[in-house]
């Protein structure tokens, strides 16, 4: 083979190789553009999971403080009911009581 087969060759070669070169860049660069698609989509899901977790988060919440405030309406209620009924039996007492230190 004389030297311009072989520059010929090389050549070939050469132009070959740019071919595969911009193949790989432009599929490198599908997968990469790809990638970035997944990712925002990835992400716009967890953040819709977030809003979604963060409402049902909100409404336990509300639901858990309804039912403290009910209890401790309930123990008020409870408590004040006890009160009332220990200082009845005395209320005729403090009644007198009251009305002899303000009565002649």
């Amino acid at each position: 083979m004389d030297g311009t087969g072989l520059l010929q060759d090389l050549a070939r070669l050469e132009l070959e190789l740019k071919e595969r070169l911009e193949e790989a860049r432009r599929s490198a660069g599908s997968r990469i553009a790809r990638a970035e698609e997944e990712s925002r989509r990835i992400l716009a899901d967890a953040e819709a999971q977030t809003h979604r977790m963060a409402g049902v988060s909100k409404a336990q919440v509300a639901e858990e403080c309804e039912k403290i405030a009910q209890e401790s309406r309930k123990r008020a209620e409870t408590e004040s009911r006890r009160i009332h009924d220990q200082a009845e039996p005395h209320m005729d007492r403090a009644v007198a009581f009251i009305l002899s230190k303000v009565l002649p």
